[in-house]
C-alpha cells in the first residue's frame, strides 16, 4: 500500500475525510478559476477560512471546558495533595472517587477536554494531507501534470533511466522504482519539482515532445502555484526571500493565538498553580518555535496553510473570547448538571445538585488576595527591618564594629517584640545627632 506518494490519501480514517476535504478545496478552486483568479494559495486560504469557521463550535465547547478546569484545578490539586504519597489500592481508588466527585460537582469529566481535541485530529491530519497532495484533489491542477506524464510514459524505457529514478528519488519518501509506471505518482513527483528540476527533467531525455508538453502549461502551472511572489511548491529555505515571512508568520501568529486562548480562560491563578502555569508558558514559547522551524523544512504552501490557520485561529479566539466574557459559570454548570441528570435517571441514580460556582470563584479570588497581603505584608517587615538596623548601624559598613551592633540591636529589637514594648523611634538618633 503506498501511503505516502499516492494523489490521494488512502490512510486509514483519514482518506475519507481527506476526500471530502478535497471535494470542498476543489470547488474552491472551480469558483476562483470561474471569476479568472485561478491560484492555489487563495484557494488555501478560504479553504482554511471555512473549515476554521465550521470548527468554531469546537472551539467554544473547548473554551468553556478550559474555563471550568481553572475553577476546578485548586479542589482538585487540594485531592491531589490529601493522597501526597499514598500508593496502596485503597488510597489510589479514594483519589480516584473524590476527583470524580469534583468533576461530577461541575457537570463535567476529565475527559471533557480531550473530546473536542480528538474530534478535531482528524480534520488537521486530513487537512494536511489535502495539502501536500493538491494535484489529486483538485481537477483542474491535475489536468495541467497529465499531458506531461503522458508524454513521460511515451518514451521506451523512460521508468529504467538513472538520472529520473534520482530525481523522482529526491522527491519522495518511498523510493520505489515500480511507482515510476503509475501515473499518479509521477504526478505527485512534478507538483513537487522546482524550476531547476523541472530543466534537468527535461534534459534528461532532450524530447521535444516532452519539451513541448510542458512548455504548454508551464506558465498556468507557475501561475497557480505562485502567490504574492513564493513558489507554493518550494520551501522558504529554497528561495528565501519573500518566503522567510511564512515560518516568521507562523510562529508570532501561533503564540498570539496561544495566548488569547490561555487569556480566555478567564479565571485569575493561585499561587499552587504556578508550577502548572510555568509548563503552560513554556509550551506556548516551544511550540511557536517549532511552527517556525517546521514552515522553513516543509512546502511553502503548507506553511502558507500554517499561517492562515494560525492567524484565521487569532480572529476567532477574540470572537470566542469575547463570547465566553458573557458567558455564566452557573449557568453553564446548570445545563451540564441538567445533561448529567438525565444521563443518572437512566441509569436510576438520584440527580445532583448544581453547585453555585460564583461563590466558589469568590472565595478563591479571597484566598488570592489574602496570600497576596500576606506576602506584601512579609515584605513590608522585612524592608523596615533592614531600614531599621541600616539606620541604627555604627562604625563603617562591612567592618566587625557593624556587625557586632547589629547583633546587640537585634537581640534587643527581639525583646521590645517578645515584652509588648514600643520600638526605639528615629527621634533619639534626631536627638543625637542635634547634640553631635
Amino acid at each position: 500500500m503506498n501511503f505516502l506518494v499516492a494523489t490521494q490519501s488512502n490512510w486509514f480514517l483519514i482518506g475519507p475525510i481527506a476526500w471530502v476535504l478535497g471535494h470542498l478545496m476543489n470547488w474552491i478552486f472551480e469558483g476562483l478559476n470561474f471569476i479568472g483568479l485561478p491560484n492555489i494559495g487563495l484557494a488555501i486560504i478560504l479553504f482554511t477560512l471555512i473549515i476554521k469557521a465550521l470548527m468554531i463550535p469546537l472551539s467554544i465547547r473547548q473554551q468553556k471546558y478550559s474555563k471550568l478546569q481553572s475553577v476546578m484545578a485548586p479542589e482538585l490539586q487540594k485531592v491531589q495533595a490529601k493522597y501526597k504519597g499514598k500508593t496502596d489500592n485503597a488510597s489510589v481508588m479514594a483519589q480516584q472517587q473524590e476527583t470524580r466527585e469534583v468533576y461530577a460537582k461541575y457537570g463535567t469529566s476529565a475527559t471533557g477536554g480531550c473530546i473536542q481535541t480528538l474530534l478535531q485530529m482528524p480534520i488537521l491530519f486530513a487537512l494536511y494531507q489535502v495539502i501536500y497532495h493538491m494535484p489529486g484533489y483538485i481537477t483542474k491542477l491535475r489536468e495541467y501534470f497529465e499531458g506531461v506524464a503522458v508524454t513521460l510514459q511515451g518514451i521506451t524505457g523512460y521508468a529504467d533511466n538513472t538520472a529520473l529514478q534520482e530525481l523522482f528519488s529526491a522527491n519522495s519518501i518511498m523510493r520505489k522504482q515500480a511507482t515510476l509506471t503509475e501515473t499518479p505518482y509521477i504526478i505527485d513527483m512534478m507538483y513537487n519539482f522546482t524550476p531547476e528540476e523541472w530543466q534537468t527533467f527535461l534534459n534528461i531525455f532532450n524530447n521535444s515532445q516532452l519539451t513541448d508538453s510542458y512548455t504548454a502549461v508551464a506558465d498556468k502551472i507557475n501561475g497557480v502555484n505562485t502567490f504574492l511572489g513564493i513558489n507554493l511548491t518550494m520551501t522558504p529555505m529554497q528561495q528565501l526571500w519573500p518566503a522567510i515571512f511564512i515560518p516568521i508568520l507562523a510562529g508570532g501568529l501561533q503564540w498570539l493565538s496561544s495566548w488569547l486562548m490561555q487569556k480566555g480562560n478567564g479565571t485569575k491563578k493561585s499561587n499552587t498553580q504556578d508550577q502548572q502555569q510555568s509548563m503552560m508558558n513554556t509550551m506556548n514559547i516551544m511550540f511557536p518555535i517549532l511552527s517556525v522551524v517546521m514552515t522553513f523544512m516543509f512546502s511553502a504552501g503548507l506553511g502558507l496553510y500554517w499561517v492562515a490557520s494560525s492567524g484565521i485561529q487569532v480572529i476567532i479566539q477574540l470572537i470566542v473570547n469575547r463570547y465566553m466574557d458573557k458567558v455564566d459559570l452557573n449557568e453553564m454548570v446548570a445545563k451540564n448538571i441538567e445533561k448529567l441528570n438525565a444521563r443518572r435517571a437512566k441509569k436510576g441514580l438520584p440527580p445532583r445538585k448544581v453547585t453555585n460556582v460564583t461563590t466558589t470563584v469568590k472565595n478563591l479570588e479571597e484566598e488570592r488576595e489574602e496570600e497576596e497581603r500576606k506576602q506584601k505584608l512579609l515584605a513590608e517587615r522585612a524592608k523596615e527591618s533592614s531600614d531599621y538596623y541600616q539606620s541604627s548601624s555604627r562604625g563603617k559598613p562591612g567592618s566587625l564594629a557593624s556587625k557586632v551592633y547589629m547583633v546587640e540591636q537585634y537581640e534587643e529589637r527581639q525583646r521590645e517584640l517578645k515584652s509588648g514594648k514600643k520600638t526605639k523611634t528615629e527621634k533619639p538618633k534626631e536627638a543625637e545627632s542635634t547634640d553631635e
